[in-house]
């Protein structure tokens, strides 16, 4: 039986589509390197499996659920910190030049329906998970004017946060601080030293540091506060914020040309746009030089003193732009707060909205020290290799409090991997369309790169007023979920469950297949139309691991039952829309 099992999950593995097993296929003999026995640390049932891949994946698929039992947690850790990155910006960069050429509108749909293709389809699942996690960290957004037709730049930029997903922390702080799309996001782009008029632009000042690194008051290492006399202490305050944004000035595109001199030109291709920024300091100019735009200056303005910025510490004057943007990156990604701050927000995206302050402490610990022989600080890598081999979050918790509202749009790549959804065919411009027209920040409250402000969608220590506010409990994700959202986001799953399944035999609102949207795969539902247990039990594992109420399994079996006389598709995606409208699949526990 134990051969049995192990081929068939080798075939599932196989199964699924064609770009995940291409680049699975290298790896599969790690299946073999417990013989023929299972791995002693493999999950003990499919619903364990898909509870595990719930947390660390876009959701569980049949493939991968067969694959992590055979292969076991720490064997699929391994294979997925160390899988290559599916890229973005190549595939968006090939579209958009083929829709260009033929007269065809572009936009931002375009780099969106690539995300979605990562999510549902891309191998490295946890890597473009974590880039997921880290772009509600690091914002971007398209719905800032300053980047609202960069589609290109946001791609990579996509692809950036996807790299550097399990390398350093302060790699990841300074990609992201040189990114020409940042820097056009909070105003370090084109940011120049002070003249008798102007000052500068101190918003990647403060947001590198509230936001992205250390928060507003100095932290524990379990996340709880530093107290004075009974008050929480600043991490910093106005002073070091108007130091702080002198560092970050001198920056223009990579390709704005230095002979003759033009500060604000550049970016005549696509990778000007998107490659790390020049910083025009004492390594192009001269310190007397008009085109010199970086400030070497310290507190007083003056080439006599330095910098004092994060934690009181200082910035030499006098050196190049490079210079004082490193040691200002190290100040920041050497501080205490950036471990417990970093950590809790990522357990939050992961595993649980209130992870208790011994969860937080393990996994910052694992920030500070990685635990290999080099002891590297802030490995990316070991600390989601904690969040989720935790015991907070291997152990289902019967607290109310345990546990987070999915995120809609979670939920619907679920949906699209529970079922094996099949994509469509690449149009004659080479692109494969996903999104079926939903515009997804009106519908859902959310849309990849696309929150309202650089505080993402919603904030880690929201709480929804009511029994969470009452009982000091934190919900992230209830701060996009109201009368409006709810109604307008089951209509969203009815276009991806209802409109979208192969086989359709007649298609609502139109003669023809959609060609703009994934199509589930329901014939393992199909299969067991005569039996509506049968059904419900499958579905439970595929999109609920394992964990429907016996309340909610007992009414949707009458449901099908009652409907005796449909079709078996319509039972099958009944049974889907029904379950993604429910509460019980909303949350993950």
């Amino acid at each position: 039986m134990r051969v049995l099992r192990l081929f068939a999950g080798l075939a599932a593995a196989i199964g699924l589509c064609g770009a995940a097993a291409t680049a699975n296929a290298a790896n599969y003999e790690r299946i073999f390197r417990y013989g023929m026995d299972p791995a002693d640390d493999a999950p003990a049932s499919d619903a364990e499996a898909a509870r595990f891949l719930t947390q660390a994946t876009f959701g569980p698929s049949p493939g991968d659920i067969a694959r992590l039992r055979a292969l076991g947690y720490s064997e699929w850790m391994d294979e997925q910190l160390g899988a290559g990155t599916t890229a973005a910006r190549p595939y968006v960069e090939q579209v958009i030049a083929s829709l260009t050429a033929g007269g065809q509108n572009v936009g931002q749909t375009q780099r969106t329906d690539r995300w979605f293709w990562n999510a549902a389809y891309a191998p490295d699942q946890l890597r473009q998970r974590m880039a997921w996690a880290l772009s509600q960290i690091f914002v971007v957004s398209d719905q800032s004017s300053g980047i609202s037709n960069d589609v290109i730049p946001m791609s990579e930029y996509q692809d950036l946060l996807a790299r550097d997903a399990f390398g350093s922390y302060r790699s990841l702080l300074g990609d992201v601080t040189w990114s020409p799309t940042m820097g056009r996001f909070l105003n370090n782009y084109h940011n120049q030293k002070p003249s008798a008029t102007t000052q500068p632009d101190e918003n990647y000042a403060r947001e590198v540091m509230q936001l992205f690194s250390v928060g507003l008051i100095q932290r524990n290492l379990d996340f709880s506060p530093v107290l004075v006399a009974g008050t929480p202490v600043p991490t910093y305050d106005q002073t070091t914020i108007t130091h702080t944004a002198k560092v970050f000035t001198g920056f223009t595109y990579s390709d704005a040309p230095t002979s003759p001199p033009n500060f604000y030109g550049g970016a005549i291709t696509n990778a000007g746009a998107y490659n790390p920024m020049a910083c025009w300091g004492l390594e192009l100019f001269p310190y007397d030089s008009n085109n010199m735009r970086h400030d070497i200056t310290g507190d007083d303005g003056t080439l006599n003193s330095s910098k004092t910025v994060l934690g009181g510490l200082t910035i030499p004057p006098g050196q190049t732009c490079a210079q004082d943007v490193n040691d200002e990156l190290d100040i920041i990604a050497g501080h205490a707060n950036v471990a417990p701050f970093i950590s809790r927000q990522l357990i939050q995206r992961f595993v649980t909205s209130n992870p208790s302050p011994a969860y937080i402490g393990r996994v910052a610990a694992v920030f500070e020290d990685n635990g290999a022989p080099d002891h590297e600080r802030g490995d990316l890598g070991a600390v989601v290799k904690a969040i989720l081999f935790d015991d907070e979050a291997r152990t289902p918790s019967t607290d109310p409090s345990y546990g987070k509202l999915r995120e809609p749009l979670l939920r619907i790549t679920a949906i699209w991997r529970a079922w094996n959804a099949r994509p469509q065919q690449p149009d004659q411009y080479g692109q494969v369309k996903m999104s079926a027209g939903v515009s997804f920040l009106s519908a859902t409250g959310q849309r990849p790169l696309g929150s309202p402000t650089v505080f993402n969608f919603y904030e880690p220590d929201f709480q929804q007023p009511g029994q969470f506010a009452d009982q000091n409990l934190y919900s992230p994700e209830f701060e996009i979920t109201n009368e409006s959202t709810t109604y307008t986001t089951g209509n969203t799953f009815y276009s991806f469950t209802r409109r979208a399944y192969v086989g359709m035999d007649q298609p609502p609102d139109s003669q023809t297949l959609p060609t703009d949207r994934p199509l589930l795969d329901l014939s393992p539902l199909q299969a067991n139309a005569g039996n509506a247990a049968a059904m419900v039990d499958l579905a439970n594992v595929r999109m609920l691991y394992g964990s429907m109420s016996p309340q909610m399994r007992d009414t949707l079996v009458n449901t099908l039952t009652f409907m005796s006389g449909a079709s078996p598709q319509e039972l099958a995606w009944s049974l889907v829309y029904l379950i993604s409208l429910s509460p019980e699949f909303a949350a993950q526990r």
